[in-house]
């Protein structure tokens, strides 16, 4: 009985050796697998899709190379696709494999509809953001406030009080909440349009209502709704009102 213990140990001993073996065989193949795995499985073409109207295709080219390192097999797609959704005008990208030698990346880009403050862009869904080379689309209207949190916010209501005003034949041509919370709006051709802090809707229904009035009477320069039942209109010089301000009562 003593002898088959002996010889069972014996056994389990040159099992446990050969599996040690095999195992240390395996991650020695392994390491050297993943030492050869870029030169004999390299990553030749990178393909890129989707259309790019004002991102940099350099700066995404450099972007790209910074980060091939691997082979096809072992090339990190989650870090390449996080350092490219990092640039600007990125909104979102997808990487893929595609065998034996292709990275393939989509890449989507925001859609600004507006500028934001001094040095950036803006999205219908309220996301800002900044190029890198400081080029900014021309034509776009101008929208900001003294955060970016804001910017939901103040994309929101430049688009309904856009569409309210061009019933009327008035283009918007900026929104701003400032540090204090009072809004303007700022028409094509430089009207002002000061709607304060409190009851800014019903503000701006004050003048949707009254602007027929005004706009018999000459062509606004600024229009002050901050009053509790009325507006104050100052007109260009060559309008009728001299170029003074009047005050409107409300309806």
């Amino acid at each position: 009985m003593r002898m088959m213990t002996e010889t069972t140990r014996l056994t389990l001993l040159v099992r446990l050796s050969s599996a040690l073996l095999l195992i240390g065989a395996l991650i020695g193949a392994g390491w050297i697998a993943l030492q050869w795995e870029p030169v004999l499985l390299p990553v030749r073409v990178v393909s890129i899709e989707g259309e790019m109207h004002g991102l940099s295709r350099d700066e995404l080219q450099q972007t790209i190379g910074a980060e091939i390192s691997g082979g096809i097999l072992t090339q990190d797609l989650t870090t390449l696709r996080t350092r490219v959704q990092r640039l600007p005008w990125v909104e979102r990208a997808t990487v893929r494999r595609i065998w034996p030698d292709r990275i393939q990346l989509t890449v989507h880009e925001h859609t600004a509809i507006a500028r934001w403050n001094d040095n950036g862009l803006v999205t219908e869904r309220g996301v800002v953001f900044r190029p890198n080379d400081a080029r900014l689309p021309a034509g776009l209207a101008r929208l900001g406030a003294a955060d970016d949190t804001h910017a939901p916010e103040v994309v929101a209501r430049f688009r309904d009080w856009g569409a309210r005003l061009l019933a009327l034949g008035l283009i918007v041509d900026g929104v701003r909440r400032d540090a204090r919370g009072d809004w303007s709006i700022e028409l094509l051709g430089g009207t002002q349009v000061l709607l304060g802090t409190d009851d800014v809707e019903r503000r701006l229904q004050r003048l949707v209502a009254a602007y027929g009035e005004i706009e018999a009477i000459g062509i606004p320069t600024r229009l002050d709704l901050r009053y509790s039942n009325g507006l104050a209109v100052r007109w260009l010089p060559a309008g009728r009102s001299g170029g003074g301000p009047k005050r409107i009562a409300a309806h």
